[in-house]
This record gives structure tokens, C-alpha cells and sequence, in this order.
């Protein structure tokens, strides 16, 4: 359960920090990198703008919190379900941002979070494998359930 609300909140970190970059990357309007003149407008547009600054925060946290994750979960386990940022980043991007999301766009999304609703299902959250490799006794008590 521990992994789970971990990778909730990493996720909507990640969403949220998404959503302020988009939208301070929309201020600036496009950005040219085919000169060192548009890569200095980047970096500035970067700099000055706070919508930027937050989500960089944003994905800070996201970052930091998935690398606490994996150090009592398998990859295999946390990293799929990571992409229910993409499903919160719909959201926020159709009531947020205002955008426009087709039906297609919506389906994608459905099929990601059933793919998250299954990986969640697994109790297991490390292998046995992995313990042993950390050296640490199978009988322990890993997110509060037995390995197996």
C-alpha cells in the first residue's frame, strides 16, 4: 500500500509539474533551436518564467519520490505504474490547460489505466530475487506483505 500512495503522489507530482511546464512554455510562444540564439531564449524563457520554475519543482519531487520507490520495490512493479501521470496529465490538460482531447486520445487513456489497474493488482511488490541480492532475509515483510 506504501508503494501505491508513494507513486500517487509521485504521479500527480509529475502531472502537475507537466501542466505548469506547458503552460509556461506556451507564453514565450515556439521556440526555434536552430540557432544559439533560440537555445538562449530557452534558457531565459526558463529562468524568468515561474509557471517553469514550478513544474521543474514539480518534477523534482516526482523524481525523488519514484527514486525512494525503487528502493524497496521491484522496477518491474513501479515503473508501469507511473503512467498514471499520463491519465492525470489528461485531465489536467482538458480542464486546466483547455484543451481539446479526441475520443482517441480518451481511449489511449482508458487503456493505460486498465494496463495500471493490473500491475496494481500484484501483490508482490519485490521478488525474492531482489531481497537476496540485498541481502535481506526472505521472511521479511516487504510493504506489507510476505515475499514470494
Amino acid at each position: 500500500m506504501k508503494t501505491l500512495l508513494v507513486l500517487l503522489v509521485a504521479t500527480l507530482c509529475e502531472a502537475v509539474g507537466e501542466t505548469f511546464l506547458s503552460s509556461g512554455m506556451r507564453s514565450p510562444g515556439p521556440v526555434s533551436l536552430s540557432s544559439l540564439s533560440g537555445w538562449i531564449g530557452l534558457v531565459l524563457s526558463v529562468v524568468k518564467n515561474l509557471h517553469v520554475t514550478a513544474g521543474v519543482i514539480f518534477m523534482a519531487c516526482f523524481f525523488y519520490l519514484y527514486l525512494a520507490t525503487l528502493s524497496w520495490s521491484d522496477l518491474s512493479y513501479a515503473l508501469p505504474l507511473t503512467s498514471m501521470s499520463y491519465v492525470f496529465a489528461a485531465l489536467f490538460a482538458r480542464f486546466f490547460l483547455r484543451e481539446s482531447i479526441s475520443w482517441y486520445r480518451w481511449t489511449g487513456t482508458l487503456v493505460i489505466l486498465i494496463g495500471i489497474s493490473f500491475i496494481a493488482m500484484d501483490e508482490s511488490r519485490r521478488t525474492v530475487a531482489s531481497e537476496r541480492k540485498l541481502g535481506l532475509a526472505a521472511e521479511k515483510e516487504i510493504d506489507g506483505g510476505p515475499l514470494r
